[in-house]
C-alpha cells in the first residue's frame, strides 16, 4: 500500500516515516477499542436480559392466571387441580400453561439462528462484519419489544403471540448470529496467542452480568414488576449504541487471507477466473455463487469428521448437555411453585449458580488442572478427557440433588454442584480440539455450534412437557425436568468414556500450559 505525494509525484511507503511503535500502538489501541466496546455489548445485553427474566415470568403468570381465572368464573373452565396453596396462579393449570409459553418461546428465539447462521456468515465476508451485527442487533431488539407489547396489551391479545419474536430474529439470524460474527471480529484482529484471553473476558462479562442483573430485577420486582422488565430492555438498546463505534475488521481477515495466500508453499486455491478472464479473490464472487461454494467447502470439511468416531461422540455429547442446561430454564417455577417462593426470592439462584461457575474457573478447574498435570501425570488431551468425565459426574449429581430436593437448603447445595460441573462443555471441546487436525478446527466449532443450537431448539418444548407431567403427578415427580437433565449428562459423561484419546507423545508434558492457566 502507498501514498501519493501531490509535490512530487512519487510513490513513498505510506508507513516509511512512522515510527515503529506507533503501528503496534495503533494496532493495540484498536484491540483494546474492539474488545472494550464488545464487552459493553455482551455485558449490556446479558445484564438487561438477566434483569427481566424473573420479572417476565411473573408478569406472564399474572397473565395466564388472569386470563384463567376469568374463565373459571365465565364457566368456561377452571384450573385442573384447583388453588395451590391457597394461590391460584400455582395451580397446574396456570404453571403448566406458563412452561409452555416460555418453552416455545426459547425455541422460535434460536430457531433463526440455526436455518441462517451459513448465509448471513457468508454475507459477513462479502458486506462486512458491521452490518450483519447491525441486523442482528435490530432484530433481537425488535423481538424484545415485541414481547413487551404483547405482554403489555395482554388484554386483548393472546399471550402466545410472544412466539413471534422469532421472525424479528430472521433479521440478522437472532442471538446465536451476533456471537459468531463478534467472535469472527476477535478473531480478525487478535492474534492465536491473545484470543483465549479476549474470549475468556468476554465470557468473564456474561459471569458477571448474570451475579448482578438477577439480584438488581429482584429488589426492582418489590416496587413494580414492570420497572424491570422496561428497563431491561432499555439497557439493552443503550449499551448497543457502542456499536455505532465499531470498526470493521472484514479488511484485516482479508489481508491475513492474503497474505497467508502468497506464502511460500501455498497456491491460489482461492483465486478463480470470471468469463472475462479477469482474475479476483473468491471473496468478490456473487454471493449466492459463494454460500454454494462454502456449502459444499463446508459438506466436503465434515467428511472427516463424521468419519471419526470419537468427534461424533464429542458432537453428540454437546448436543445432550446442551439440551439438559436448558433444564435451569424452568427453575425460577420449579423453585417458586414446589417451595412458595416469590419470582423474585426464585431468581436470585441465577445469581448464585453465576458466583460459584466464576469460582469454578477461576480458582478450582486451574487447581484441579495444575495437579492432575503434577501429581496424575495428566496432560494434553488425556488431561482434559479426565477432567470432561469429572465434570460431567459432578454434573449428574447437580441435577439430581435439584430435582429431588425435599427442602430448599438441598436445592441450593445441587446448584452449587451443578456450578461447580459447568467445566465440562470447555473441557470437552479442547479435548475435541485436539483430536482433529487444525485446518478443521473451524469446522468442528460450527459443527459444535449447529449440535448445540439443536439442544436449544429441543429443550424449550422437551421440559415444558416434562414440567407440566410433573406438576400433575406433583410431589418429587415435580423435578422431572433436572431429573431428565440428569439422566442426559449421566448418558453423555459415559459416552466421553468411549472416547479414543491417541497415545500421548514422550514431549506432550514439556512446556505443555494448563487449560485453565
Amino acid at each position: 500500500m502507498v501514498l501519493q505525494y501531490a509535490d512530487n509525484g512519487e510513490s513513498q511507503p505510506l508507513l516509511a516515516d512512522v515510527p515503529k511503535g506507533a503501528i503496534t500502538n495503533r494496532s493495540k489501541s484498536k484491540k483494546l477499542m474492539m474488545l472494550l466496546i464488545c464487552g459493553i455489548i455482551v455485558l449490556a445485553v446479558d445484564f438487561g436480559n438477566n434483569m427481566a427474566i424473573a420479572p417476565q415470568t411473573a408478569i406472564f403468570e399474572q397473565i395466564i392466571c388472569r386470563n384463567h381465572g376469568a374463565r373459571s368464573s365465565s364457566g368456561a373452565g377452571a384450573p385442573s387441580n384447583g388453588p395451590s396453596n391457597g394461590d391460584p396462579c400455582k395451580s397446574e393449570a396456570v404453571q403448566g400453561e406458563l412452561a409452555l409459553v416460555l418453552g416455545y418461546k426459547d425455541m422460535f428465539e434460536v430457531l433463526p439462528g440455526i436455518l441462517l447462521s451459513l448465509p448471513y456468515g457468508v454475507l459477513a465476508d462479502h458486506w462486512g462484519r458491521k452490518p450483519v451485527v447491525y441486523l442482528g442487533m435490530a432484530g433481537m431488539l425488535l423481538g424484545e419489544v415485541w414481547v413487551r407489547l404483547v405482554a403489555l396489551w395482554a388484554n386483548v391479545l393472546p399471550l402466545r403471540l410472544v412466539w413471534l419474536t422469532g421472525l424479528f430474529r430472521v433479521i440478522g439470524g437472532g442471538d446465536k448470529v451476533i456471537v459468531s460474527i463478534v467472535l469472527v471480529m476477535v478473531a480478525d484482529i487478535f492474534s492465536e496467542e491473545e484470543r483465549s484471553t479476549a474470549l475468556f473476558s468476554l465470557q468473564s462479562c456474561i459471569i458477571l452480568s448474570d451475579i448482578v442483573g438477577a439480584p438488581i430485577g429482584a429488589w426492582l420486582m418489590q416496587h413494580d414488576l414492570w420497572v424491570p422488565y422496561i428497563l431491561g430492555v432499555v439497557i439493552m438498546i443503550v449499551g448497543s449504541t457502542p456499536l455505532l463505534f465499531l470498526q470493521e475488521t472484514l479488511e484485516e481477515a482479508k489481508a491475513s487471507k492474503a497474505k497467508s495466500r502468497h506464502a511460500p508453499g501455498t497456491d491460489a486455491a482461492d483465486i478463480s477466473d470470471d468469463s472475462s478472464g479477469r482474475v479476483e479473490p473468491a471473496g468478490k464472487q456473487p454471493a449466492l455463487q459463494e454460500l454454494i461454494r462454502e456449502a459444499r467447502e463446508f459438506k466436503e470439511s465434515t467428511r472427516f469428521i463424521w468419519q471419526n468416531w470419537s468427534v461424533c461422540l464429542v458432537i453428540l455429547c454437546m448436543l445432550v448437555t446442551e439440551i439438559s442446561r436448558q433444564s435451569t430454564g424452568v427453575l425460577l417455577q420449579y423453585a417458586s411453585k414446589k417451595f412458595i417462593w416469590t419470582i423474585a426470592r426464585a431468581s436470585l439462584l441465577v445469581s448464585l449458580r453465576g458466583v460459584f461457575s466464576l469460582a469454578n474457573y477461576l480458582i478450582i478447574m486451574p487447581v484441579v488442572s495444575f495437579l492432575a498435570a503434577n501429581y496424575l501425570n495428566l496432560h494434553g488431551k488425556h488431561r482434559d478427557h479426565r477432567l470432561s468425565q469429572g465434570s460431567g459426574l459432578v454434573s449428574v449429581i447437580g441435577f439430581m440433588a435439584i430435582g429431588l430436593a425435599p427442602v430448599p437448603a438441598l436445592l441450593i447445595c445441587g446448584l452449587v454442584i451443578l456450578s461447580l460441573g459447568s467445566a465440562f462443555d470447555i473441557t470437552l471441546r479442547s479435548l475435541a480440539t485436539g483430536l482433529v487436525p487444525p485446518d478443521l478446527v473451524g469446522t468442528l466449532y460450527s459443527a459444535i455450534a449447529i449440535s448445540q443450537s439443536l439442544g436449544v431448539l429441543i429443550a424449550g418444548p422437551l421440559f415444558a412437557y416434562l414440567f407440566r407431567a410433573g406438576l400433575h403427578f406433583g410431589g418429587t415427580w415435580m423435578g422431572l425436568p433436572f431429573l431428565q437433565a440428569g439422566l442426559f449428562y449421566a448418558i453423555a459423561t459415559i459416552a466421553v468414556g468411549y472416547i479414543r484419546v491417541p497415545p500421548a507423545a514422550p514431549d506432550d508434558s514439556d512446556g505443555e500450559e494448563p487449560l485453565f492457566s
